[in-house]
């Protein structure tokens, strides 16, 4: 089975985070478009990236709060 380059992506957290993104705009909701970047991950991963949402947010402002304190 050949991975498309965008699934192989979603490996690293970055690649994740802009896949999150891309959904962002066909969603309303930050939630549902986690969800469906989890359920690409899913489908070809077997396991999902987060426990939950939760622990994606925590991760995401960890990562912002990082790029805010080296640009000081």
């Amino acid at each position: 089975m050949t991975i498309p380059l965008e699934i192989l992506c979603l490996l690293s957290p970055r690649g994740f985070e802009e896949r999150f993104h891309s959904h962002c705009k066909n969603h309303k909701h930050y939630y549902k478009a986690y969800e469906e970047t989890e359920k690409e991950y899913e489908s070809y991963f077997g396991k999902r990236r987060y426990a939950s949402y939760d622990s994606f947010r925590v991760v995401m402002n960890r990562k912002m709060k990082q790029s805010f304190n080296n640009k000081k």
